[in-house]
């Protein structure tokens, strides 16, 4: 028969104790704690160091460190930072990447190529709808890698929703459907029309930072229905409007609100978000208390804000309209029309309607309300336009007033600044008032009269100074059909200034109905010129 030789090979093995220096390529198993190791040779062969390296298994104290967490601080201070009421703890790896949850996790590629609303949708309902909505511990951040999110209807984000992608053109979802990006929902699953039923939780306390929403058609960016303490941070808006369209499309904006009169809209803020791209940039017909917009930018549409155009002061949501909706530090550019349009409350009560719409410290471009022609266009129209009352605007600045065409052409449209209901104050300005100017001499302070100049008056707060002598004054202008009126009340101090204020009225586009307010100047001969600081108020 014949001879069947069995062999097998043999590796160092024993007691951890007992583990000796293994030669290069070595393996040596600890037995006690099921632990493998192999030589690493010797300095002249190459190694590092000599000694014996481990190799990961299941027994391994790396691979176990490798499966928990423990937070350590700042190696480098005389005093690591701790944590815990007896210092660092040790966590899972499990417990630590649920910190912190990712769409792709879900299912959702960003690839721009795949239908993602789903995998989307499922990460949104999992986390903040479908849990328990008394149980904070599910209310977690769901992260949105950079890339592109590919849907084709309005995702929906109900209560409690922290989404974070990060920023504006990294992370973009965007849709092709004929619906908005996203929707608010209440806890349900109810959308607008039935938010609420059944006593659900309506949307509230949602944030939403570092995302586009993009869509690729004339529709909607996000509209935010029945919800209170909404939050965008560095977000952006982007429609399909062009400055080529200048034309209305009522289903394109940029963001939107929705409320019943049960259930108005409350607390939304907008902060260093981007609207670009859409028909309407903001949208608010709605019932809505307390928005505010901070340092965002408005750019390429054919409305900038409209406000109230569509309630109607009986169905419900639209009986009121917005209350206190403010746009701070904020840019403007590129926009047809108006880039805040406060439209009347067409069939509702007095008393009622868009109120408290303010503009503070905003800057407009000359690309605003000139039917993207261009400034001194004849089709220019005022830059804020409020036809209801308590609104105002407050230090804002337009570059069209410094930038209009100073030939005396009969075409030139004189469109103001501020048109409407409201009162509107400017920053201080200085000027020159050149000695010895015995007939009126026309000053830098030029003002847009509006349509016929009804009802206008414009009040300077203003200090001249000349050599050693200080006036300081009120000048106001009053407006009329008849023409205009001034007075200028002052007190001096150190003799007379030797300064005699006049207004006038100024240039007149071909129709005779838009005209311009110049203040004019007289001086006596003193042998010195006199400068003039000037803070300007206007009613309109």
């Amino acid at each position: 028969m014949p001879i069947v030789q069995i062999s097998r090979i043999q590796h160092r093995r024993g007691l951890k104790q007992d583990l000796p220096q293994l030669a290069a390529g070595e393996l040596g198993w600890v037995v006690d704690e099921q632990r493998l190791y192999i030589g690493n040779g010797t300095v002249a062969d190459g190694a590092p160091a000599v000694g014996n390296t481990e190799i990961m298994t299941a027994g391994t104290g790396t691979f176990t460190a490798a499966l928990s967490v423990v937070y350590e601080g700042y190696k480098g201070a005389s005093t690591p930072i701790v944590t815990g009421a007896s210092g660092d703890i040790t966590r899972t790896l499990q417990e630590r990447l649920d910190d912190y949850v990712s769409v792709k996790s879900f299912g959702a590629k960003g690839d721009d190529s795949s239908a993602d609303v789903g995998a989307i949708q499922r990460a949104i309902d999992e986390l903040y709808r479908d849990t328990d909505k008394d149980d904070t511990r599910a209310r977690r951040i769901l992260f949105f890698p950079a890339g592109t999110y590919r849907i084709n209807t309005s995702l929906t984000i109900p209560p409690f929703a922290h989404l974070v992608g990060e920023g504006p053109d990294k992370t973009i979802i965007r849709n092709s459907g004929n619906n908005a990006v996203a929707v608010t929902e209440d806890d349900e699953g109810n959308t607008f029309g039935s938010i609420g039923s059944s006593s659900a939780t309506t949307p509230n306390q949602i944030q939403v930072e570092g995302i586009t929403f993009k869509n690729t058609v004339a529709y909607g960016g996000v509209s935010i229905d029945n919800a209170t303490n909404v939050y965008f941070n560095n977000c952006k808006f982007h429609g399909t409007y062009a400055t080529t369209t200048n034309s209305d499309t009522s289903t394109s904006k940029g963001v939107t609100v929705r409320a019943t009169t049960a259930l108005p809209c409350k607390n939304v803020t907008f902060n260093q978000c981007q609207f670009t791209g859409f028909c309407r940039l903001v949208d608010f017909s709605y019932d809505v208390l307390h928005a505010k917009f901070t340092n965002c930018d408005f750019a390429i549409g054919y409305y900038g804000a409209l406000i109230g155009a569509e309630m109607d002061g009986s169905t419900s949501g639209l009986v009121n309209g917005p209350r206190d909706v403010q746009f701070v530090n904020s840019s403007w550019s590129d926009i047809s029309q108006q880039a805040i349009l406060v439209a009347p409350a067409t069939g509702a009560n007095a008393g009622t309607g868009p109120r408290n719409i303010l503009s503070s410290h905003n800057f407009y471009a000359s690309t605003v309300g000139n039917n993207h022609e261009g400034v001194g266009s004849i089709l220019e129209v005022p830059v804020i336009q409020y036809d209801n009352d308590e609104c105002g605007s407050t230090h804002d600045f337009f570059e069209r007033s410094d930038l209009r065409r100073d030939d005396g052409s009969s075409e030139l449209n004189i469109a103001p600044e501020v048109q409407g209901i409201a009162r509107y104050s400017n920053r201080i300005k200085q000027v020159t008032l050149e000695d010895n100017k015995s007939a009126a001499t026309s000053t830098t302070l030029e003002f847009a009269g509006g349509s016929s100049n009804l009802g206008k008056s414009i009040v300077l707060h203003y200090k001249i100074e000349r050599a050693s002598t200080v006036r300081v004054g009120t000048f106001t202008i009053s407006m009329s059909t008849n023409g205009i009126t001034h007075n200028d009340d002052f007190q001096e101090s150190n003799g007379d200034a030797g300064v005699t204020l006049t207004a006038v009225i100024g240039r007149e586009d071909s129709t005779s109905s838009d005209k311009s307010v110049i203040v004019k100047y007289a001086t006596t001969s003193t042998g010195s010129d006199a400068t003039m600081d000037v803070e300007s108020t206007t009613i309109v």
